[in-house]
């Protein structure tokens, strides 16, 4: 028996498990160490800024919808103090009347802004139009209006001999709050046809090259100008202008530049008026090279 447990400490002892293993871990160098520490970090810091961003967001959606609660509220309690109109010519009175914004209680916040300026810009006189919201209690409207540059007169049954007003695109509208000086100054439009359209008129064609020879003869000629009464279409696209001094003149229709044209003119009248004649009949300015005076219906003094 004695044998027998000799041998099994023999064996227990001979076995490699029972062997006193002093062994350590391989030792990690500082880059190593350093890059798996700077990785851990970055992955931290991907985990709290996420939840950072998301907790910015959640934030700011309560703040919106508070806001949205808050405004609400406030617009039933602000009612509207000043109404701020901007506009060239159309009077304030008119605006507010033309847009339903007198003589009533009005919420700032329950207008619908949409609809007035749309409403507003259907008005032909109306080039673009801007309505803002001025907290806390100011409505603010700035209308950028048409510039006429012609005027034509058309009979209406019920108003009879009216006045309208043209611009450099060919629309055609009664003008309002347009100064009386100013309108005595445009020319009228002749050879033209009117058509009526969608309760209004159709755009006139050609109206373009006619505004580049009123504007450039204000500017360059404006002694010319002031004389001129009537701009006829009716050889389009010859553009015929009667005047004061030269009954006729023929300008031949340029898109952009009327200068070359316009500094014959003024040449022309000058020579003219120094000879002691009391009118020109007619100056063409599209024969070029050519006399373009009509020597004949050349009256003298």
């Amino acid at each position: 028996m004695a044998r027998k447990k000799a041998a099994e400490v023999s064996r227990k002892t001979n076995s490699w498990k029972d062997i006193e293993q002093d062994v350590k871990a391989k030792s990690i160098s500082k880059t190593a160490f350093k890059r798996i520490l700077l990785s851990r970090c970055r992955a931290v810091g991907a985990i709290v800024g996420a939840f950072l961003i998301l907790a910015a967001a959640l934030k700011l959606f309560v703040m919106n919808e508070d806001l949205s609660v808050s405004l609400s509220k406030a617009g039933r309690a602000l009612p509207i103090k000043d109404i701020l109109v901007e506009s060239s010519a159309l009077p304030r009175d008119w605006v507010l009347e033309y847009l339903d914004l007198n003589d009533r209680e009005l919420d700032l916040l329950g207008l619908d802004i949409g609809q007035l300026k749309t409403k507003l810009e259907s008005h032909p006189q109306a080039l673009s139009v801007e309505i803002a919201r001025q907290l806390p209690d100011a409505l603010f409207i700035a209308v950028n209006e048409r510039e006429p540059v012609a005027k034509v007169l058309v009979e209406d049954v019920r108003r009879g001999r009216l006045t309208l007003l043209v611009d450099r695109y060919g629309i055609v509208y009664e003008g309002i709050g347009y100064g009386a000086n100013q309108i005595k100054s445009l020319p009228y439009l002749d050879g033209i046809r009117l058509r009526r359209f969608e309760g209004g008129f159709e755009p006139l064609i050609g109206m373009e090259p006619v505004a580049n020879l009123l504007s450039q003869a204000r500017e360059i000629a404006p002694h010319l100008y002031q004389s001129w009464k009537v701009v006829s279409l009716a050889e389009y696209p010859r553009l015929i202008v009667k005047s004061g001094y030269v009954r006729e003149i023929v300008f031949q229709k340029d898109e952009s530049d009327f200068r070359t044209q316009l500094s014959r003119l003024d040449y022309i009248v000058d020579y003219y008026k120094s000879h002691a004649y009391s009118q020109v009949a007619k100056v063409d300015l599209t024969m070029n090279s050519q006399v373009p005076v009509e020597q004949s219906l050349v009256a003298r003094r």
